[in-house]
């Protein structure tokens, strides 16, 4: 039974072993797409959108004036009514409820942008992707989510963003 154990164990150990001279490398698809100078520019446009610094404009006085109404009902909470109390309740709950709706609706059409980013992006991805999987000979490209550890050195990210990058510049003087 021991020799049993010792012989399965020396595979398991031969297996694990003979993939680790592989070219394996990791890869955040989602942050080399969206860190490339099409991206920038497509958030760079987001945040000077009329309607979205309208709207940000309009979070923020929100935000304070919240922060004024709690300042206030805990500075003058033992000489307020019963009345009062609840007015400046219901008016912090009003105004949360614009907060929430205003805080939804940009972080939405920052959504909508990362994805139309994404959307634009994926075939020129795949192309510079296989393309370097062919010149650099990867054997297994790992999304790093996937891993509990990697050493920093595997990461390609920053590679494929400046292959990226240098695509869409090509691509544009087309």
């Amino acid at each position: 039974m021991n020799n049993l154990k010792v012989i399965f164990f020396t595979l398991m150990l031969i297996a694990f072993s003979a993939p680790i001279s592989a070219k394996i490398v990791v890869l955040n698809a989602e942050v080399a797409m969206l860190s490339t100078q099409f991206a920038q520019e497509e958030f760079k446009n987001l945040d000077e959108d009329s309607s979205f610094v309208a709207d940000r404009e309009r979070l923020e006085l929100l935000q304070a004036e919240g922060q004024a109404l709690v300042e206030k009902f805990q500075k003058d909470q033992e000489i307020l009514s019963d009345e009062e109390k609840l007015d400046l309740q219901q008016q912090l709950q009003d105004k949360q409820t614009d907060i929430q709706f205003l805080s939804n609706k940009l972080q939405t059409k920052a959504q909508e942008v990362q994805q139309q980013v994404v959307g634009v992006l994926t075939p020129t991805f795949q192309k510079v992707l296989g393309e370097l999987i062919a010149q650099k000979e990867y054997e297994m490209i790992v999304a790093p989510g996937a891993l509990l550890y990697a050493d920093p050195d595997l990461d390609i990210t920053e590679e494929v963003i400046a292959y990226l990058d240098n695509a869409l510049t090509e691509k544009s003087e087309e």
